[in-house]
């Protein structure tokens, strides 16, 4: 845990309540009222009717085993690799800001490194950005590559050890690169939150993964680190007492000041838009799955199974007051993601047969847990009205490339207290 001194959660004074309470009475509730639930009511009665009219089949798309099994036969992927690293998308807001850091803290002497993206003249001015923080940066290397486009996407994947990405949505836009690294070998993170997506690419890529011996680790950002990496320690900090004990719950409060980047807002609607549930042909949920190369023959065979471990979810979804954190707490809206990422994390490091998880966000007072679930409660329902999320997106929320300024990000942060019992 990290104590914050002179930052606050948001909602933490009599003002801002009072401002913010005003602006949901006089203007947020009367607009979910007048406008928002009538036209989510029209608009969900009219694709019911749509839905029974015109009967559509949804043809899932599927990969056979035996085509992906004859493009690795023709991979040749024992050429040296050029770079180290190279940062796909790295025009974007997350991605630029992945660039700055990695000039900061590396420069061009550590390792060799490369930007990609799929406009030319963004990753020219990136570069003239980065070469005001390391002049040795001005001929760092870049690739233009198109995110659709496979045979450009397979040049990155030979040209480099290991590939991060921000380029989302995933499921838009990540699942070819995701072939490409594992065919060629080619390690691979990304800062995904898109859980369905992740399933349906170890479902198809897993094993041709572990033949190449490609590392494919998803959920590497905001979503899900911190979270990750607290159940790790605490996992670890319990086998130091006794070797054999394990987890079987944890608990973790989160206090949150900070603003989503357009492209994390796009991601959203783009996966929750027309959602349906990924089917998968193990006949298991896919975060489950552990696997090895089967050392018995030599015609590559995977050895799959489920694992034993799993992950029960128990997060927060009222608003209620905490006697084990003191403060009034309520449900995150990405905690879910979380759970599943802790999910695939236990099945693969075996914290425990059976492990509860819990989480919640921290609100200063019960004023501000009001506001926030009511505030949570009225953007949820414009899912449900077309009209409403085209506004927002028009108006008030940032657009993809778009994010908060350096100095909100300054005064933002994010403390994560985990519990654990064994």
């Amino acid at each position: 845990q990290t104590k914050m001194t002179s930052k606050s959660l948001p909602l933490s004074t009599t003002y801002s309540i009072f401002c913010h309470s005003l602006i949901c009475i006089f203007v947020v509730l009367p607009f979910l009222v007048g406008f928002v639930i009538p036209t989510a009511l029209i608009f969900q009665l009219w694709k019911l009717i749509v839905s029974k009219v015109v009967k559509t089949k949804r043809i899932p798309e599927v990969i056979h085993e035996d085509i992906i099994k004859e493009e690795e036969e023709q991979v040749n992927s024992t050429n040296p690799r050029r770079y180290d690293i190279i940062l796909f998308g790295a025009t974007g807001f997350t991605g630029k800001m992945a660039a700055i850091y990695i000039a900061k803290t590396y420069g061009r002497k550590s390792f060799k490194w490369a930007i990609a993206g799929r406009r030319q003249e963004g990753l020219l001015s990136l570069r003239k950005e980065l070469a005001a923080i390391d002049p040795d940066l001005a001929s760092l290397p870049f690739m233009v590559a198109d995110s659709n486009n496979e045979p450009q996407l397979r040049q990155l994947a030979l040209s480099t050890k290991v590939i991060i990405t921000t380029a989302g949505p995933y499921g838009k836009y990540g699942s070819l690169l995701v072939k490409q690294c594992a065919l060629y070998g080619t390690h691979y993170c990304d800062i995904t939150g898109e859980t369905d997506w992740v399933r349906e690419m170890i479902d198809k890529y897993n094993n041709t993964a572990v033949r190449s011996g490609a590392r494919i680790v998803h959920f590497c950002g905001h979503d899900c680190v911190p979270w990750d990496l607290c159940v790790l320690l605490l996992s670890l900090q319990l086998r130091k007492k006794n070797a054999e004990e394990f987890l079987t719950e944890v608990r973790f409060y989160d206090e949150i000041n900070s603003a989503p980047s357009g492209g994390t807002l796009d991601t959203v609607f783009f996966s929750l838009a027309d959602r349906v549930k990924y089917r998968s042909k193990l006949g298991f949920d896919p975060l489950l799955l552990v696997s090895e190369l089967s050392t018995a023959d030599s015609a590559g065979d995977v050895l799959m199974q489920r694992s034993d471990n799993k992950t029960i979810s128990k997060i927060q979804f009222s608003l209620q007051y905490s006697k084990e954190f003191k403060h009034w707490v309520g449900p995150f809206i990405m905690a879910m993601v979380m759970c599943n990422c802790v999910r695939r994390s236990n099945a693969l490091n075996k914290y425990s047969p059976n492990l509860v998880y819990k989480e919640a966000v921290v609100y200063p007072s019960l004023a501000a847990g009001m506001i926030n679930m009511f505030t949570m409660i009225a953007f949820g329902l414009s899912f449900f009205s077309p009209p409403t999320l085209w506004l927002l997106q028009k108006t008030v929320l940032p657009q993809p490339g778009q994010g908060p300024s350096e100095e909100d990000m300054d005064s933002g942060f994010l403390t994560v207290t985990g519990y654990a019992t064994g």
